[in-house]
């Protein structure tokens, strides 16, 4: 007799235990292993038995398994709660703070010859302007044509670069050079002595013989007197004119033109360390907007190197001149210089192969050299064609640079077709001054404003007015994203914990007050801004709450609130707040950086030990108000520097010119003045930023009685630092950076409030007042987001970690059953195979005794 069985296995799945009645029944639930054996010998449906018994047994383990269910059934609708608060948090925070109150839309007056777009930090206002030229690509053409495109039209490589003109080239011409590309490098920069004017030209000026047509001038060390011819004249007129009464021989003194802002530039011819210029006097000063200095400005040495090769130095040469540059293994080129010289920084030509010369293949390998070029041949008749190439960038600086000594006479010289030119608009008319451009994307005349220029204006026509305006559209659609996430997060906890009276049941979650008091929260933070700001409330902005409670917005509400008054609008709904000052003399000393979304509401009271105070270098008193000897004077902050060569007998006032200047062009952040004191005056050079960060150095060559003083020893760096802002915020020590003073994000009230104090000259704990901050809607609505689903101690977070936690002690204990219910059930299978094999064995026996009976005589 054979009884089945089946090893035990081990199982966490969940229990539904089921007693059967009948044979060959198989336990397929809860964690005990199938019965599959009957009571063969007695007769006895075992499998039945066994089950029914294993049923009880395994009763507890079913129950914790109920739980496990229930818990994770909860766990997933707090886990949609805190996404959905998360997702408050997030649409909240896009508008929660004032300087994300800056969507603007920009209108033309006249699309077809402007328009514009903007993006952030773009501010309301209007700019009119005339649009004097488009921006165009250069495009050059042989001046001969060929019968075929076979023809051989090139003799040699061609040396090719594309804007040579913003490094001073004005010509290029190579040998030896390997075919690819080269680097031809400006490390110093050959510049001569120039003067700007300061003050713009007017837009007609008129030059009266004997009366305003002198200019007197120190010119690379001799006395020049220069007259200029009598006449009307354009501001590029006046220029030209300025520069003929320089020339003589043909050769010009001076170089003259007008710069972007409308001032007269004056360079002098001469080019390198020997040139010299200094305004002295004349009629026409006042004209040209120039003044006369006490001292000369000197031109500097350039130098230039090859792909990297010896330095060549290029000094006092005639603009116009040219250069040879040798290179390594033989190379050279040979530079031609512009009027003002050479610019550092690194061109780029191109050494092109010509194949075999023919029309065909020198466009091919025009094209394929990624030289920043586009060639082609151009049909210009029956059996002519031309050599066309075209710049790939607009403007001046994508103008093209090559050398004619490649083509043969067949094709002749390469001639312009088209001239490189910048875009250009004129800003307030003639009196005004002129912005150019490299492309037709203007950048760099308004803020965050993109003014694309459609066409160019024939003089005398109405200016184009672009209108920049705050984008209540966009703005909208910001709040509504905020209102339809609140309101998302209404809907769920009113369905997980919220009373159904229509069915007459609670959501799973009913009874817990976290969610019943998350949506008092969030509905607080509307109803809490009804006072409103400044006249300023929710429902005049189209916030409203409705009986069964949701949020309901506006779109023309708000939009016409926001067209009215965006700022205030914008205060309603963003971070704010005010200093109540413990003395008049500390208020508006007091404001808002910033808050996290977890700084509680409320008033703190700002204690300050230490004002910010910025780096500040304060040089010698001089009577004379002038220096006695010529004086380098190098100014450093970061990686950043820049050197004035200040003369002997210079001014104060002249010395602070020119460092403001330098300073300026270098973008570092220091200014300099002349301050007036007892005893004469003195310069004073001062860090635009405040705190330890806004350090800087000094060096001067000569120093003591007579000099500026900015620095202590000669050729021996001087620092000066500022310093940062130290105090506290509502008790708690709080960390200086500049102005800004900031409570640490570990502090549960504060978490990370951020001050700018402007209070100056306080050196001990002085009490400024007590600074009341306000989340406004949208941060009170990233607040409450923050309250509920932070991961550092967000109420919804906590009670999610706390099912986990309990989930995870139920599945222990879940599976701590599953040996015992395994082992009961194997006892009982046991047990009952026993009682099978006795039963069987009493059979037998019965049976022998049996035949034993029958065989008795």
């Amino acid at each position: 007799m054979t009884v089945g069985s089946t090893s035990s296995t081990s199982s966490t799945s969940p229990i539904g235990t089921q007693a059967f009645a009948g044979m060959n029944i198989s336990n397929s639930g809860g964690t005990a292993p199938p019965i599959t054996f009957n009571g063969v010998i007695s007769g006895t449906n075992t499998t039945a038995m066994i089950q029914a018994l294993m049923v009880a047994y395994e009763l507890p383990q079913a129950d914790i398994q109920n739980q496990i269910n229930q818990l994770n059934s909860n766990l997933n609708d707090y886990q949609q709660l805190s996404s959905d608060l998360s997702s408050l948090q997030t649409a909240s925070d896009a508008i929660s703070q004032n300087f994300l109150w800056n969507a603007t839309t920009a209108a033309s007056s006249n699309s077809s010859v402007a328009t514009a777009t903007t993006t952030s930090g773009a501010q309301p206002g209007s700019l009119s302007f005339n649009v004097n030229q488009l921006a165009q690509a250069q495009v050059i053409a042989s001046t001969n044509s060929v019968s075929s495109t076979s023809s051989v039209v090139a003799n040699s490589p061609i040396l090719l670069a594309v804007g040579a003109g913003q490094y001073g080239v004005t010509s290029l011409a190579g040998s030896g050079l390997t075919t690819g590309s080269h680097s031809i490098n400006v490390t110093s920069a050959l510049t001569g002595a120039s003067t700007t004017g300061t003050s713009q030209l007017a837009g007609s000026t008129t030059i009266t013989a004997g009366t305003n047509d002198t200019i007197t001038a120190n010119v690379n060390g001799t006395a020049q007197t220069f007259t200029i011819a009598a006449g009307t004249y354009t501001q590029s007129q006046l220029a030209a004119a300025v520069q003929a009464a320089t020339t003589s021989s043909g050769t010009p003194l001076l170089n003259a033109g007008v710069s972007s802002t409308g001032d007269l530039q004056l360079n002098t011819s001469l080019l390198g360390s020997s040139s010299s210029l200094q305004i002295t006097g004349g009629t026409a000063l006042s004209a040209l907007g120039l003044a006369a200095q006490t001292g000369a400005s000197t031109g500097t040495a350039g130098a230039v190197n090859l792909d990297g090769g010896t330095s060549v130095a290029v000094n006092n040469v005639q603009s116009g001149s040219t250069v040879a540059v040798a290179g390594p293994n033989g190379s050279s080129v040979t530079l031609g210089i512009g009027a003002t010289g050479l610019s550092t920084g690194t061109l780029t030509a191109n050494e092109i192969g010509i194949g075999g010369g023919s029309l065909s293949s020198v466009v091919s390998a025009i094209n394929s050299a990624t030289a920043g070029v586009s060639a082609s041949a151009v049909q210009v008749g029956s059996g002519a064609y031309v050599l066309q190439i075209s710049s790939n960038q607009t403007g001046t600086n994508g103008a093209i640079t090559m050398s004619n000594s490649s083509f043969s006479s067949s094709l002749g010289t390469m001639a312009t077709v088209t001239a490189a030119q910048d875009a250009q608009i004129q800003i307030g008319g003639s009196t005004g001054y002129t912005v150019d451009s490299s492309s037709n994307t203007v950048t760099n005349v308004l803020q965050g404003v993109s003014i694309n220029l459609v066409s160019a204006q024939p003089p005398g026509s109405s200016p184009v007015t672009l209108t920049i305006s705050p984008n209540g559209t966009a703005m909208a659609g910001a709040v509504q994203t905020m209102v339809n996430a609140a309101n998302q997060a209404l809907a769920d906890i009113n369905t997980y914990a919220g009373y159904n009276a229509t069915t007459k049941t609670g959501g799973p979650l009913m009874g817990d007050s976290n969610l019943t008091n998350l949506t008092t929260q969030i509905l607080g933070v509307v109803a809490d801004s009804a006072v409103g700001n400044n006249g300023i409330t929710p429902t005049s902005v189209g916030l409203d709450l409705t009986a069964n409670g949701t949020i309901t917005f506006n779109q023309s509400t708000f939009e016409a609130a926001y067209q009215a008054n965006p700022t205030g609008v914008a205060q309603l709904f963003s971070q704010g707040g005010s200093l109540t000052p413990s003395s008049p003399t500390y208020a508006g000393s007091v404001g808002l950086v910033f808050a996290s979304d977890g700084t509680m509401p409320g008033s703190y009271n700002v204690n300050v030990s230490q004002s910010a105070t910025q780096a500040t270098d304060t040089g010698n008193v001089i009577s004379s108000g002038t220096i006695t000897a010529a004086e380098n004077i190098t100014v450093a902050l970061g990686t950043s520097n820049i050197t004035y060569a200040a003369t002997a007998g210079e001014s104060l006032s002249s010395i602070a010119t020119g460092l403001n200047s330098l300073l300026s062009s270098a973008g570092i952040g220091i200014g300099a003045s002349v301050n007036t004191v007892s005893g004469g005056s003195q310069i004073v050079l001062k860090s635009a930023t405040f705190g330890s960060q806004s350090s800087f150095s000094v060096t001067s060559s000569a120093v003591g009685a007579g000099q500026t003083g900015l620095a202590t020893t000669a050729n021996t760096a001087s620092q000066f630092a500022g310093l940062d802002v130290a105090g506290t915020i509502n008790g708690v020590t709080a960390t200086g950076s500049g102005q800004t003073l900031s409570a640490p994000l570990s502090d549960p009230t504060l978490a990370g409030l951020a001050l700018n104090v402007t209070a100056s000259g306080i050196s001990t704990a002085t009490n400024l007042g007590n600074f009341s901050y306000s989340p406004g809607i949208a941060g009170g609505m990233a607040f409450q987001g923050n309250l509920a689903s932070s991961p550092l101690g967000g109420s919804l977070t906590g009670t999610i970690t706390s099912l986990n936690q309990q989930i995870q002690t139920l599945t222990q204990q879940y599976n701590g059953y599953t040996p015992m219910i395994q082992a009961e059930q194997q006892m009982l299978q046991t047990e009952f195979t026993n009682m099978e094999t006795t039963m069987s064995g009493l059979n037998s026996q019965g049976s022998w005794l049996a035949q034993q009976i029958k065989n008795l005589p």
